[in-house]
């Protein structure tokens, strides 16, 4: 319980999934960690966004997203030695892309289909949907405790948004740590070629992702298309007033703070080397809630009684919790494995489990090798140790999600939880969305099927 994270541990145990409390600010990091040295990856491979993925980018030929310079945006001046990466800046104009020249909220990052996008800071995921005549495939994080850009000394709440993107890893109400991956670049919505749109609104922003004006406003004011009214800078002052640069946001490198919990005679409170305080409830405010998940842990204990433990093969009682050490047998220490009851050997591929938790290195990918185009398939997902073998007993460290690398398809679910396996397996249901051959893919660990193939 000492330090920084032994705290958010304690008050996310205490104030439960769904409270911002607990969501400390830990610094910032780009939505882009990586892009391709546009310049180097043309002369020499013939690379061009609009056709080509981000994973046919060479290794060697990505580097890391260079900081944003208002000065350099102005009719397109943002080239640097390995190409344009901005291609709109904020509240900018499609026609320049520079800074301040028109009202689009937010900046334009110029990368591949497929380019991995992070959450820019810890947060929960307050949306995600699609926009299909605007912003496409988009997240939106709520950041709360962070520091008000109007006023470094202060906190505030922001929303991060990402959009147009062509795969998403996350789910409404999820926490998200700072740098975790989210989702995947892409070209949805309106866009006229590959790219991350990424923009943060202030909390007090009508709706999120927050655009200045609609439709029927720019029709009303004389403008003919969507494109005329953002070079025009119609509704600017709403972008000025309702969003902050997210980039120089990001680059800005405010201090992370600490959280220090205290008592109900004393004020909780945070604070940082850079002296950002925030509020934080007392511990009185909630304790009514951390007795009944008291209980629900002694509810728990007896829940595991009715386990049993094997010793050298022989099955032995369990004491409980609440018998000393002096009650309990005196005899020689022995090795034990916790198991239940109901015992399940395990076959020559399969990791057994022995009370512990083993980490997951891969995945297996199993199907019939075709489909018929008819109905729903079904799909098999195995959690593999480094050796090949079946994890039964898993460490689980982060949700696993479908997503179709070639062809299309629906998956139920399309995303896989700790629940959703059963001794290390779980079944999967697949709709194919046409006659494509269809190549199933895992993120985050970037694991392809074999092809199934129409017949």
């Amino acid at each position: 319980m000492v330090g920084q994270h032994g705290w958010y541990v304690f008050w996310r145990s205490v104030w439960g999934e769904g409270s911002d409390a607990y969501i400390v600010f830990t610094g910032t990091v780009t939505p882009i960690e990586k892009v391709p040295d546009y310049v180097r990856w043309a002369q020499q491979y013939g690379g061009d966004p609009h056709e080509h993925t981000y994973s046919q980018v060479p290794q060697d030929l990505l580097v890391e997203l260079p900081p944003y310079v208002p000065a350099l945006q102005s009719q397109h001046m943002a080239l640097s030695a390995i190409g344009q990466i901005y291609s709109v800046g904020h509240s900018g104009a499609y026609g320049t892309g520079g800074d301040m020249d028109g009202s689009h909220p937010g900046i334009d990052i110029r990368v591949p289909v497929g380019t991995p996008v992070r959450a820019i800071a810890n947060g929960i995921v307050e949306s995600v949907g699609t926009d299909a005549g605007g912003y496409g495939r988009y997240v939106v994080i709520r950041h709360p405790n962070v520091p008000d850009p109007s006023d470094p000394a202060s906190t505030t709440t922001l929303y991060s948004a990402y959009a147009h993107l062509s795969s998403v890893y996350v789910e409404e109400g999820a926490v998200v740590q700072k740098g975790e991956r989210i989702a995947l670049s892409g070209r949805t919505g309106t866009a006229s070629g590959p790219h991350l749109h990424f923009q943060m609104d202030r909390d007090d922003a009508p709706w999120h992702p927050y655009w200045p004006f609609t439709t029927s406003e720019a029709r009303t004011a004389g403008y003919a298309t969507f494109d005329q009214a953002v070079n025009a800078g119609f509704g600017r002052e709403r972008v000025l007033a309702y969003t902050v640069n997210p980039m120089l946001y990001v680059q800005a490198g405010y201090a992370p703070s600490t959280l220090v919990a205290s008592t109900d005679a004393e004020q909780s409170s945070a604070s940082s080397s850079a002296s950002v305080k925030q509020a934080a409830p007392t511990l009185g405010t909630y304790i009514s809630r951390l007795q009944s998940r008291v209980a629900e842990r002694a509810r728990l204990r007896a829940v595991r009684s009715r386990f049993s433990v094997v010793s050298g093969g022989v099955p032995v009682s369990v004491p409980s919790e609440e018998q000393s050490e002096e009650q309990s047998p005196a005899a020689d220490p022995v090795p034990v494995v916790a198991s239940r009851e109901t015992v399940v050997s395990a076959d020559a591929g399969q990791l057994p489990s022995s009370g512990g938790k083993y980490p997951i290195a891969s995945v297996r990918i199993s199907h019939d090798g075709s489909f018929a185009g008819r109905g729903w398939e079904t799909v098999a997902v195995e959690l593999l140790d480094a050796d090949g073998r079946r994890v039964v007993s898993p460490a689980w460290a982060q949700d696993l999600f479908l997503r179709t690398v070639y062809g299309e398809a629906e998956f139920r679910p399309s995303i896989l939880k700790e629940q959703n396996f059963v001794d290390g397996r779980a079944t999967v249901k697949m709709l194919p969305r046409g006659r494509r051959t269809i190549v199933i893919q895992i993120q985050p660990l970037g694991i392809m099927s074999t092809p199934m193939a129409y017949k």
